[in-house]
């Protein structure tokens, strides 16, 4: 804001407050704020008039990197591995158990959950990889930040498949990452760039999921897979279900408690 940017950009929603805080004190200057609305001292978002923020459901996309470990694995158990307590990992896990229970109920009765309390720590979330390699787990998908390299180290280690998380990370460990949920931040960011540049930018929230194009999963990995058009055919099919409104891609645990997988068969 000092140097007078046309956009200050703020990534994660632990910035919440900063971006807040910037934005009333400099009412000229615009901000985007990526994974959190402005929130009031409740924690009840409200609109400033210089904030665009933008939020993603991530359950969409999990649920999918879901349902393909529920097709591949072979022992009929999977893993979860989540860094912070927190609801939006929260949201990444229950998208994902409901992929699983979509595509193999027994492997859903079998999943691994294991959270490592923090973004930072390879060894903590390779740790947990580990574990759940022990108990049988040939899948592991992770949304840990730095904790989840960990896991994905732990799987290639032992020949399993690690699913990644946010972005591409095929290139972390080619022989192990089958697919990566993808979030697409750099669409929420080129679009705000565009229409500062266009002067259009507005202070919105915006909610983007699979129909937006905000989130997905990466093809890379799939090759590695002799039935990887069937399984694609499949996962396409839960997307078109999901964007038509078919399948409502549970966020919560509660809402993962009333989820009927039947409807996404």
């Amino acid at each position: 804001v000092e140097h007078g940017v046309h956009l200050s950009i703020a990534v994660g929603f632990m910035l919440e407050n900063a971006v807040e805080s910037a934005a009333k004190k400099n009412p000229e200057a615009r901000f985007l704020l990526i994974d959190s609305p402005v929130l009031d001292e409740k924690g009840r978002a409200y609109d400033l008039p210089n904030v665009r923020s933008v939020t993603f459901r991530e359950q969409e996309g999990t649920f999918l990197v879901g349902a393909l470990a529920g097709l591949v694995t072979k022992t009929n158990v999977v893993g979860f591995v989540g860094g912070m307590q927190i609801p939006l990992i929260r949201r990444f896990e229950a998208g994902f158990r409901a992929g699983v229970m979509s595509t193999n109920p027994e492997a859903a009765k079998n999943l691994l959950v294991g959270y490592t309390g923090s973004f930072d720590k390879v060894e903590a979330g390779k740790q947990v990889g580990q574990d759940m390699i022990a108990k049988n787990a040939d899948v592991l998908f992770h949304a840990a930040g730095s904790d989840g390299l960990g896991a994905i180290a732990a799987a290639r280690e032992a020949g399993k498949w690690a699913i990644g998380c946010d972005s591409d990370q095929h290139p972390v460990a080619p022989d192990a990452v089958l697919t990566s949920f993808i979030k697409h931040v750099d669409f929420a960011v080129y679009q705000a760039i565009a229409d500062v540049a266009a002067n259009k930018f507005s202070a919105t929230h915006a909610e983007l999921g699979l129909k937006e194009g905000g989130v997905g999963y990466s093809p890379l990995g799939l090759d590695k897979l002799p039935n990887k058009d069937a399984l694609v055919a499949q996962l396409e099919g839960l997307r078109k279900m999901i964007i038509e409104g078919k399948i409502k891609v549970p966020a919560s645990a509660e809402e993962l408690a009333a989820f009927q997988p039947s409807a996404a068969k």
